[in-house]
This record gives structure tokens, sequence and C-alpha cells, in this order.
């Protein structure tokens, strides 16, 4: 008979994989470094025994204390020294013996472990993303103030983690929508469910950010900022979660530092609330720096699609997370910069992207198209500092973006970027085009949400600069007015209150070929 925790399984460790055996009390074990094996007993949640290495022929003592559902311990050990012994499930235990596939910070109560999170909508439209308490069936209902007009009900898998997409359909442009989760586990409260405005509205306010590492601090002010001043719609532009050594061993480590970041609480209050994209950049793909070689991609493709609600990911025949969504007057290009990306090559979208891109912006019917990259795309300094973008690692790739733009005459481009820690304006000025002249480039580069801020300027170091803010938390707003006449445009950098660091307007004419 198995422990009552399920503490049979595979564990990636401080001493390398560990492959533990529960009977009764009784837990015993193999591990890979200097060929080990442990012997304890299980009281309650924790583990104390011995441990031998027949590689060293040391020995000593440990105590472990197990998560909920096993997915993982932390420990000491001791006999010749002392030290930390920590340990990840490496899959998720079944339901019939105590799995858990929620993370931290888990509702302890309701029909859902995490969410709602709102993920793409368009003005008809809606999806919306949960993590269900169990394997019974969750409704979700979406009403107006006449009474329900959608009740959808759906079965949580387990081999998904219990998370599910929902997508509503047949919405009514300006009409007020509310929703709610419900189980026999009850129900969640209402809340507004925005819908995206119109093809024909001439205005709409765009948000993103990206890298948020401290999901530990409930209390993320930058992110109720966010909320308050409830966007159109946002857009997280990678390292939405951080994957360390533990992390990136299997779908199941992913799928709980994934959570970690969903159930941060701010968080939670923002996604609720604010219709919400996400594409990665290295950290919620695999290790640092990673691209196209690294052996788990496919395991954190399937954990991303899973934790996120956006309406496609790739192309037909396209591998990836890269899309587009519509928001009133602007359309929003999420770039993928590491599915394809391989450093030995120079590549950061490939090529079967890069078309899709330019095919995509080509057809854009709207005023503004923003390209939403994780990497810094005109950044200049980045190169010598041995940073990330475009112009060091594929500098093909980018001429060739630009060329096209230009060459087609795609009108009202603008980029937004992420990844580097700081908040950077670069603005390149449009090229001579034999007798005609380029549009004007500019970018809006904001970092961290909730990390470490890199504090080292460069100002003076890239040509293209305009300004930069390297002491604090920031994100980027880009509004979109198409009546505030030379001015349609603005990137705006705002701090942690919401209060603006710096903006800069932008005419729209300035982003088309000239004479």
């Amino acid at each position: 008979m198995d422990a009552p925790l399920p503490i049979s399984g595979a564990y990636f460790t401080t001493f390398g994989t560990l492959h533990l055996e529960a009977r009764g009390a009784r837990v015993t074990g193999k591990y890979t470094h200097q060929d080990g094996s442990v012997s304890g007993t299980l009281h309650g949640s924790t583990v104390r025994g011995t441990w031998a290495q027949k590689g060293n022929s040391s020995e000593g003592t440990f105590t472990w204390e197990f998560h909920r559902g096993a997915n993982g311990f932390r420990g000491t050990w001791e006999g010749g020294g002392s030290g930390a012994w920590d340990g990840v499930r490496l899959e998720l235990a079944p339901v019939d013996r105590g799995g858990f596939p929620g993370g931290w910070n888990s509702y302890p109560e309701g029909p859902l472990l995490a969410g709602p999170m709102i993920g793409e909508v368009s003005e008809r439209d809606a999806r919306l993303w949960v993590q269900a308490r169990c394997t019974s069936p969750v409704s979700l209902v979406v009403a107006t103030p006449d009474g329900e007009v959608c009740r959808m009900q759906k079965t949580p898998a387990w081999s998904e983690w219990l998370c599910q997409t929902y997508h509503v359909e047949g919405l009514r442009p300006g009409v007020p929508y509310t929703y709610w989760f419900e189980s026999t586990h009850g129900r969640t409260k209402a809340r507004p469910l925005p819908l995206a405005p119109p093809r024909e509205a001439r205005a709409a306010r765009i948000a993103f950010g990206s890298c948020l590492c401290f999901y530990h601090q409930n209390e993320l002010p930058i992110l109720d900022a966010i909320t308050r001043d409830a966007p159109a719609c946002l857009a997280m532009i990678g390292d939405n979660t951080y994957y360390y050594g533990f992390d990136w061993q299997s779908e199941h480590t992913m799928m709980l530092a994934q959570l970690r970041a969903r159930n941060n609480d701010a968080f939670r209050r923002l996604v609720s609330a604010v219709p919400t994209l996400g594409v990665w950049d290295d950290h919620d793909f695999g290790p640092n720096d990673a691209d196209n070689r690294f052996s788990g991609k496919q395991m954190a493709l399937r954990a991303f699609r899973r934790m996120w609600a956006n309406a496609n990911w790739g192309a037909q025949g396209i591998e990836g997370i890269f899309s587009s969504a519509r928001v009133g007057p602007a359309e929003i290009f999420l770039l993928d910069s590491r599915w394809h990306r391989n450093q030995p090559n120079h590549t950061l979208l490939g090529e079967a992207q890069l078309v899709w891109l330019v095919e995509a912006l080509a057809r854009s019917t709207a005023p503004v198209k923003i390209i939403a990259s994780p990497t810094q795309v005109l950044a200049d300094a980045a190169v010598a500092k041995e940073w990330e973008c475009f112009r060091r690692d594929a500098p093909r790739e980018l001429e060739g973006l630009l060329g096209e733009i230009e060459a087609r005459d795609i009108r009202g481009v603008v980029f937004v970027s992420g990844d580097l820690h700081m908040a950077n304006l670069f603005h390149q000025e449009g090229r001579d085009l034999h007798g005609r002249r380029g549009p004007e480039w500019w970018e809006l580069t904001t970092s961290p949400l909730a990390n470490d801020p890199w504090m080292e300027p460069i100002a003076g170091k890239d040509r293209y600069l305009v300004t930069e803010i390297i002491d604090r938390c920031n994100y980027g707003i880009v509004d979109v007015d198409l009546d505030r006449a030379g001015s349609e445009v603005v990137l705006v950098c705002k701090d942690e209150r919401g209060d603006v660091l710096f903006d800069q307007p932008i005419a729209l004419s300035t982003l088309a070929v000239r004479r």
C-alpha cells in the first residue's frame, strides 16, 4: 500500500534524479549522485532517515518536508557536512493516489484552483482560462443585467492539469456582460467581461510588460496600476514566469512554475479584469538564452499553450506561439523569438515566421500595427554588450523585415519589446529610398514588471536611444487615438504607481513612406 502522500515516483533534486518507493510509512530510494540510496520513515508530510553513497563511501541523515500532492520537498542533509536537499516531482501523481495539479498559492476552496483569466477577446467572442478544483464539471456563465445569455459546461481532464479554456461566441458589442464559474464546489464572484473595441473604433489603449519574477510578493502595486489603467488588452511579452534548473526538467515541473506566477494575488486581479495575451521569452521557455536546440521545447510548448488563452498559436504548417489580434484601430503582432531561434545560424524568427509576419502586416487593415517582440529590435548598444537583440542575433531578418515594410509601404508600424530589465525608447530615422523617405522607426522597451532593474545605463552608447529608465520597475502603454491629429500614437512608459515616466507622441503620417 502506498503512503498517505503519493511519495512513490521520480524527483529531480539537489543530488540528481531520485527514485522513491513508499510502502506504508517506509520510504526507500536511490539517487544518481555517487550511487546514493536513502531509507526513511514518513510521519505526516515529513520523511526522516539515512542516506549512503557507495561512490564516495559516505553516509548521514536527512529530513524532507513534502509539499501537497508530493509535488516536491524542501529538506536538509547532515554527515561529513550539511546543506540543503530539495527536490521537485517529475510527473503529476494520479488522482486516485492523492496527486495534486495545483501550484503555489492555489485557492483553498471554491470551484477553481487558479484563475479566472480573460484571454483573447474580439468584439463578439471571448476566451476564458481556469484551472478547476477537480475533475467534476465546471460551468462558465455569461450574463447581462437582464439575465443569463450563455452557460457552458466543460469537464476538466487530469492529463491537462485541470486547465481548460472556454470560448464564448455570439456576444454583442456594447453590451455590459458579466461572467462567473460554478461547480459542485460553489461559484466565483461575478466580474465584468470586457470585449475588444470594434474595428471601426477610433481609439484604444494597449498595455504590455515582461519579466514577472517576484511572484511570491503578493502585493505588486505595478499590476494593480495596470488594472486601474483598464487597457483594452494586456500583452505579456515574455519571461511571464521564470524557469530555474529544477523547473525545465519535465512538463509537470514547468506547469508548477507557470502556476507560481499565475497564482500571484495581484496578477489574479489583473487578468480576471483585463483581456490578456501571452508569448514567451527564454525564462518561460527553458534555460537562459535557450533556442530551438533546447531538448524540452515540445514540453514547453504544451505547458505554455495550456496556460494561456490566445485564439491562435503559430500558423498552418508553422509551429510556435506567434499570432496577431485586432484591438480596435490597432493590430498586435506577437512574435515567437524562441521556437525558431538558432544562434549558430543567426535566426530569431525563422524564414517561415518572418514570411507570415510580413504577409500578415500587408493584409492588415488596422491603421496602427504593433509588432510585439520579446527581444529588442532596433537596439544598437545591445550588440556590443552581447545582449540578445535582432541586430546582433538576426541582422538579416531585421533588414528583411524593415526592407519589406518599406518596399510594400506597410503603414503604421511601431515596435514594443521587453526582456532587458530597463525601459528604453529608440528612434531610427526613415531611410533614404532613392528619392523618397522611409517610415520613422520607433520602439518602446519596458521591463521588468517584477524583477531587479539592471541599473546599467546605455545613454551615449546607442545611436538610436532617445531616453531610458534603469532604476525601477515599469510597464508600457500604446495609446492610439486617430482623432488626436499629429500625435495619433503615443508610446508611454509608466512606473509602479501608474505615473508616467516618459511618453513619445508620434504622427501617424510619419509611419509611412514619404516623398
